[in-house]
């Protein structure tokens, strides 16, 4: 059975998953691009291109799937038209 987020939305290879950190007093998010899912954790790199382990899945929220990012590359590569001015 594969992981899910705190929404109980499936977390998947390839999909973009938010992340809290605590250090001290401070707070804050973490986006990770996931590589590996197993039951116990989720892996993958960090938006600063570190590999990061989350074992904590209860606090963890998928934010853009794969189908989404698929869709959002070919959005981005149609031709763009301008709009008329009137």
């Amino acid at each position: 059975m594969s992981p899910t987020d705190c929404l109980g939305r499936e977390i998947r290879p390839g999909d973009l998953i938010v992340y809290p950190w605590r250090r001290g007093s401070a707070m804050g998010l973490n986006k990770l691009s996931v590589q590996r899912v197993t039951p116990e954790y989720v892996s993958g790199y960090s938006n600063l291109g570190r590999p990061v382990k989350v074992t904590n899945l209860r606090n963890v929220v998928v934010v853009l799937t794969r189908e989404m990012k698929s869709l959002s590359r070919r959005l981005d590569e149609r031709p763009h038209t301008e709009s008329p001015t009137t």
